[in-house]
């Protein structure tokens, strides 16, 4: 074995140790089941098999027997294949990444995965013809004539990628920016030197160094992002209590129950069981860490929407338009927002008004709507909401002076399930709150 090959082997055996170690430790260390983890696991992963199979071009020189044809043969396939699977990945590791931040096309990945497939149709085509490369006992690894092809796909999923860091670069702080123009042009650098320079193994080595500066700074800071989201989260389950059985709340309803049984014995029963189911789940909520079906925060809405009829009488109307049902989101996140609707909008009518709780189902996620006809509100520059005017225009404000509730709604909504809310409001014509809930965080039951 000569100086080069020696090289070559320690080069892909160094990076292939060393990415297993960063997927061992996201996985295993970090939270195995959060998106960004996967992808990153994936990527490298797909490195070390890459570089597994790239070690054996260099373990013998031609001419060959059959049994090293077979290894090579072997070997080349799975370097061959990789990079697409490896490119792949990394779209997933950003789109994952920017999701938490904003909305990303499902097509960026339908795309690659495209590309992937013909790309592994041309790999599994070359076994046979030769199309991409081969191996003989004579002049061992050859490129074959359609090799320059077998380049162009996995460059093109690697400009693909280039192009979403660059198209959603404002939402990415400038380390994370660097770091990944760092994985998106190191490897292209080191592919063009092995392209133009048979016999140098670049292409292992420069994907380990990008996806260790990518583990470093990216990965790190993902963790405190999810640390820091734990620890609102701790916070806002603190404060529920609060948000949710409020004083006022507590203090109208028993008055409500007590002139009831004066004048209705079994209306006050039914309006005890009710109010005890109501607190019973506030209490339930409390304590729980993990999402719960739809149906179950429905009938919590519910329970609550009918006790303050019975306060409010015909002024507080409600309608259900109950589509899709089999989501699960947090607890005690459609609940603030009807409670507003009480509250802050159509009781502030003389006449009162109604209130409507919808849920729908789009290409990409589940919507649950909480709209009231109702006084509505104008925008001032101490609200910390995302609001949209009812001309369409959003403003995000700078401090929040709602309900604790709403601010509870979205911290929870985006740690446990990347959902979000969206508030549009009229004054004089009311307010309609969205919760989003993406599919790939809607916990399908």
């Amino acid at each position: 074995m000569q100086g080069m090959e020696l090289l070559n082997l320690t080069l892909d055996g160094y990076s292939a140790v060393l990415c297993a170690m960063m997927a061992i430790y996201v996985l295993l260390v970090d939270n195995r089941r959060d998106r960004v983890n996967q992808c990153f696991a994936g990527i490298c992963f797909a490195n070390v098999v890459m570089a597994i199979g790239d070690m054996t071009t260099w373990l013998w020189a031609p001419p060959l027997d059959a049994v090293e044809v077979s290894v090579l043969t072997i070997g080349n396939f799975i370097f061959w294949v990789m990079p697409a699977p490896m490119f792949l990945c990394f779209t997933g590791y950003i789109v994952s990444f920017l999701r938490r931040r904003t909305t990303v096309p499902a097509g960026y990945l339908r795309f690659s995965a495209a590309l992937f497939i013909v790309y592994l149709a041309g790999c599994v085509a070359s076994l046979v013809n030769g199309m991409f490369f081969s191996v003989t006992p004579e002049a061992g690894y050859v490129r074959g004539d359609w090799f320059w092809f077998g380049q162009v796909i996995p460059i093109v999923l690697h400009a693909r990628n280039a192009w979403i860091v660059f198209r959603y670069r404002s939402h990415l702080s400038t380390k994370e920016l660097l770091s990944f123009s760092v994985y998106v042009f190191l490897p292209l650098i080191a592919e063009a030197a092995q392209v133009a320079i048979f016999g140098l193994a670049l292409m292992n080595t420069a994907v380990a160094l990008a996806t260790t500066i990518v583990f470093m700074n990216i990965q790190a800071a993902h963790r405190a992002e999810l640390a820091e989201r734990s620890r609102q989260l701790a916070e806002a389950r603190g404060d529920i209590m609060l948000s949710q059985i409020q004083p006022h709340f507590l203090y109208n309803t028993l008055t409500a129950i007590r002139e009831l049984c004066l004048t209705d014995s079994t209306e006050a029963a039914r309006a005890v069981t009710s109010f005890s189911r109501f607190l019973r789940e506030n209490m339930a909520s409390l304590t729980s860490k993990n999402p719960i079906p739809f149906e179950r925060e429905l009938r919590h809405v519910q329970t609550y929407l009918e006790l303050e009829q019975r306060r409010f009488g015909d002024r507080l109307r409600v309608e259900y338009a109950i589509g899709p049902t089999d989501f699960s989101l947090p607890p005690l996140v459609v609940q603030p927002l009807a409670e507003n609707a009480v509250r802050h909008g159509v009781t502030k009518r003389t006449e009162g008004g109604t209130i409507r709780i919808s849920t729908t189902k789009l290409p990409n996620s589940y919507v649950v709507t909480v709209e009231d006809d109702g006084v509505g509100f104008a925008l001032d520059h101490e609200q910390d909401t995302d609001v949209f005017l009812g001309n369409g225009t959003f403003v995000p404000g700078q401090s929040e002076r709602q309900h604790v509730g709403i601010a509870n709604v979205r911290t929870r909504l985006a740690a446990t399930c990347n959902g979000s809310l969206r508030i549009t409001s009229n004054p004089g014509k009311g307010t309609v709150a969205h919760i989003i809930i993406p599919l790939t965080g809607a916990f399908h039951d």
